[in-house]
């Protein structure tokens, strides 16, 4: 194997592929990156921990073909410190790779690509293409809900189930649940069949940190069996990105079961406030149970349809806190009791000037959305107390 490329190329490469590589695996191999080249002048790059898989393709000068497996840390760091400019990198049968640059010649011990495992090819159940805005926006408001229980393996990602040309993605950990539609209109090609598969927190994650905002840049998605492979750039605006994902196994909750259809109260809120007022608060009880009270209720001297929360933290070790903020409400007064992280970690995610909140009892789950917004729902159940 022999080729020569820029240095932007091949350390952009690199970072892309390295994020497919974990500690779980005690196999040496599987800490390197596969190179191979044909007479294509592209570098193929691939890293997996046999979870997750991510490749992608640099232009290159290929001058002779071939595979090898080089040791991530040594290759990352020491690309990363050569100037611009090109680079040669060559392998022999020894598995021995010469990186040289101008007068800098380096020797790096490699594995035989011939022990090195790929993602198994697909067979498509289902085909669907998204705008990477999309698919980002929607990974960033439900994963922070999956649990990161190993014990229930089966919440430790995100359900995609395709219904009705749309697509449900939903994440919990049984104490909130994040609900996001997305509507068929946003859904560019409908090779779809009905069906739902549970994709891994960390497949998600990699995926969202190399998604753009880019609301005409797509991403395709192939599902199979087990699997499922993610298709960055697909349409050829860029080098194609794959993350291949191994899907998880079991019966996610029926969760339309536990989302009221009714509500006895309901207040609309403006967001900032509650998020700043929630932030400072929650400083006196983070170090306990993390729990805040909060009262809704009329007051005489606020103006028709309007009332006053009160937000209320108490801890042993550090005093008392206070906070008061106007909403509207209909329906009856209530006292109810949240963890205030799991508030505050949808409070971060909305950005609509109000956010609704929709109650039935001290006891039962609450609705939070963005106000006017019905495709983006956040189920938080209240916390018992005496």
């Amino acid at each position: 194997m022999k080729f020569t490329c820029s240095q932007e190329s091949l350390i952009h490469g690199i970072q892309i592929v390295q994020k497919g590589i974990s500690n779980k695996i005690g196999l040496p191999i599987y800490n390197g990156i596969l190179f191979e080249v044909n007479k294509d002048n592209k570098v193929h790059l691939f890293a997996t921990d046999l979870e997750i898989g991510i490749d992608c393709y640099i232009p290159a000068q290929v001058i002779e073909d071939g595979a090898v497996v080089i040791p991530n840390r040594i290759i990352s760091e020491l690309i990363r410190k050569f100037p611009e400019g090109n680079i040669e990198v060559e392998s022999k049968e020894n598995n021995i790779t010469t990186i040289k640059e101008n007068n800098s010649v380096y020797k790096v011990l490699g594995f035989s690509a011939d022990e090195f495992s790929n993602f198994p090819e697909i067979e498509i159940k289902s085909k669907i293409k998204l705008s990477q805005e999309i698919l980002k926006d929607t990974i960033q408001k439900t994963i922070f809900s999956a649990s990161r229980d190993e014990n229930r393996s089966f919440l430790n990602g995100a359900l995609f189930k395709i219904i009705n040309n749309e697509i449900e993605v939903v994440t919990t950990d049984s104490h909130r649940l994040s609900l996001k539609t997305i509507p068929a209109p946003e859904i560019d090609e409908n090779i779809i069949q009905e069906g739902e598969v549970i994709i891994p927190y960390r497949t998600l994650s990699e995926l969202y940190k190399l998604l753009t905002d880019e609301k005409e840049v797509f991403v395709e998605i192939n599902v199979g069996e087990k699997q499922i492979v993610f298709i960055l750039f697909p349409n050829g605006q860029k080098n194609s990105i794959r993350i291949y994902s191994r899907l998880i196994e079991g019966q996610f909750p029926n969760y339309h079961q536990i989302m009221p259809k009714s509500f006895k109260t309901e207040i609309k809120i403006n967001t900032d406030e509650f998020r700043n007022k929630m932030e400072r608060i929650s400083l006196f009880v983070r170090e306990d149970l993390n729990t805040v009270k909060l009262k809704i209720e009329n007051k005489e001297d606020v103006s028709e349809k309007k009332c006053e929360i009160i937000i209320k933290a108490l801890s042993q070790n550090i005093g008392e806190a206070h906070e008061t903020i106007i909403c509207f409400k209909k329906g009856k007064d209530i006292i109810i009791t949240f963890n205030s992280k799991y508030i505050l970690d949808i409070l971060k995610i909305i950005k609509t000037k109000n956010i609704e909140i929709k109650f039935n009892d001290p006891l039962n789950p609450v609705i939070i959305h963005p106000e006017k917004d019905k495709n983006y729902l956040y189920i938080l159940m209240p916390v018992r107390t005496d």
